[in-house]
């Protein structure tokens, strides 16, 4: 099968407004949220730090977790001006999604931001390559003050 054979998924992400990290333990609704960002706030500038997914766990669980707590820690003390914030990115809900696609949109994003334009991006895996094969064209809408593109898309587009 070739790229062509595929029809394009598109992807529409509605970012939530950044919260602290310590607000993030109060969040009750966490409906159709498999993507975050963390973002550093310095003044009423913004940086992009991360960018992640949360498929069979709830995004609460993971951005408390030991290697992220890790992460957060490092993104502080090599950026001690910034505010650490979070950010959810909430999935349309007329569409459920397969993990397979959320993981290729986490690795599309990463790799789209993982440029000179964004050097602050501290993702390693996916930042110089990806395994994704099928189109895609995500639509970010929502919070985008860290610069975070508003379509990314891949792969091989026709017209029929």
């Amino acid at each position: 099968m070739y790229q062509a054979d595929w029809k394009r998924i598109d992807v529409v992400i509605t970012w939530d407004k950044p919260i602290t990290i310590d607000e993030a333990r109060l969040i009750e609704d966490e409906k159709d949220t498999y993507l975050y960002k963390i973002v550093g706030r310095h003044n009423e500038n913004y940086k992009l730090f991360y960018i992640g997914k949360c498929i069979e766990q709830k995004f609460t669980t993971r951005i408390f977790q030991k290697d992220h707590r890790l992460k957060q820690q490092e993104f502080k003390e090599a950026h001690k001006k910034h505010k650490l914030m979070v950010c959810m990115g909430r999935l349309k809900e007329d569409k459920k999604h397969k993990p397979t696609e959320i993981s290729n949109v986490e690795s599309l994003l990463i790799f789209a931001h993982s440029s000179d334009v964004y050097p602050y991006m501290k993702n390693k895996q996916c930042s110089l390559s990806h395994s994704v094969i099928k189109n895609y064209r995500i639509i970010n809408k929502g919070w985008l003050k860290d610069n975070m593109y508003k379509t990314v898309s891949y792969g091989l587009f026709m017209e029929e």
